[in-house]
């Protein structure tokens, strides 16, 4: 019998839509004599749907196709089988699966939210944990825990919207501090969307207020002017870590806005080209996979991640960006170099979820105690 494979995408993202391209995509790769794919899709109004239909990228140009054709359902666990559930008064078991695959991206999926519900369901699942995926998403939390292991980020401050709201001159003071221009982040958020680049003082206030309207959290940074960008992934599967060759990104721009980076090499209207495997020293591709791999093992990961690097032409220094740790289009072209192509990555990848079940299953989770066999109804109010 073939293991069932939930494929779960969408969410209530401003990703969304990237996430259902991921999931396409890679559903056509996933080996079908190993494996059945349940589309198990999450629309933006957090309903879940299974069914045949969300294979197919047409399906998301009307939701009415959807609404028609899958059948809206809970993830439950009953008995140790996870069961898609309809709703409604009568319910009844619509599908079932083995392990689920995420394949969503941005904050209030990829951040830990999607790998949380399926811990706390008992669900297998591919790719980093709830921590891993948390830092990960939070450009704060990565920054702040690489830093403290002497790992290269680009000076920064970091501030609330109630710093904002309550604290706005000593907020303005501290990133003065900095040196324009500098950039502004929602911390969550990838894609780069939300980004402002503010070039004088001026400017300042107005950015802030249009960053905070994506993140209620937000970082500053100076903008390095003379720079490459470099991408480099990292795959963990049954404790094996592989690294990829180095992407170069090439674009003219202080930053790309979230319909850049999706347009593809070969359009007209590109303003990204890749090049893959970057023309740079054996020096400089040595370090930035040296990094990759350290901070890979430091946050944790486990499954793919791609991490987006800075190389500072003037200093000649290396510096983290940020972490993907679920890449958009899980980064499969990366790995042509090492003789994986798309359907060898989604075998590791399942493979490796396997074996994390394999190890949850020897592992003690809970322990014998006769605690609240002690503690009465009367003493529990005293107790400190």
């Amino acid at each position: 019998m073939k293991i069932k494979v939930g494929v779960i995408f969408g969410g209530k993202s401003v990703e969304h839509e990237i996430s259902i391209v991921t999931a396409i995509q890679a559903m056509d790769k996933i080996d079908t004599e190993k494996y059945e794919v349940v589309p198990i899709y999450i629309t933006k109004d957090l309903e879940w749907y299974t069914g045949g239909c969300l294979r197919y990228i047409d399906s998301f140009k009307d939701y009415d196709l959807i609404r028609r054709y899958a059948r809206k359902v809970n993830l439950i666990n009953r008995d140790n089988r996870y069961i898609l559930q309809s709703v409604g008064l009568f319910k009844r078991e619509i599908n079932y699966i083995d392990l689920a695959f995420p394949m969503v991206h941005g904050a209030g999926a990829e951040d830990g939210s999607i790998q949380g519900y399926l811990e706390v369901t008992g669900v297998p699942y591919v790719g980093s944990g709830v921590y891993s995926s948390a830092v990960g998403q939070d450009k704060v939390f990565m920054k702040q825990i690489l830093e403290a292991n002497k790992i290269d980020v680009v000076k920064y401050d970091w501030f609330t919207i109630d710093d904002y709201k309550n604290n706005k001159e000593e907020l303005f003071q501290r990133i003065d501090k900095m040196h324009y221009p500098i950039i502004l982040k929602p911390a969550s958020l990838g894609s780069s969307i939300g980004i402002e680049v503010v070039k004088q003082k001026e400017e300042l206030d107005s950015a802030l207020d249009r960053v905070l309207k994506y993140d209620d959290k937000a970082l500053a940074e100076e903008l390095l002017e003379d720079i490459r960008e470099f991408n480099c992934a990292v795959l963990k599967s049954n404790g094996k870590v592989q690294i990829s060759a180095v992407e170069e990104i090439m674009s003219d721009k202080d930053y790309r806005k979230y319909s850049d980076k999706f347009i593809w090499d070969n359009d007209d209207n590109a303003v990204v080209k890749r090049e893959f495997p970057a023309n740079i020293s054996q020096k400089l591709e040595s370090d930035i996979k040296e990094i990759a791999l350290n901070s890979f093992r430091i946050l944790n990961n486990t499954g793919v991640a791609r991490f987006d690097f800075f190389y500072d032409n003037k200093t000649k220094k290396v510096y983290v960006d940020e972490i993907n740790t679920i890449p958009n289009f899980l980064t499969h072209h990366m790995w042509g170099d090492l003789n994986i192509n798309y359907k060898t990555l989604m075998d590791l990848l399942i493979e490796d979820a396997i074996s994390k079940v394999k190890r949850r299953d020897d592992m003690n989770l809970t322990i014998d105690s006769d605690i609240l066999k002690k503690i009465t109804s009367r003493n529990i109010k005293d107790l400190k």
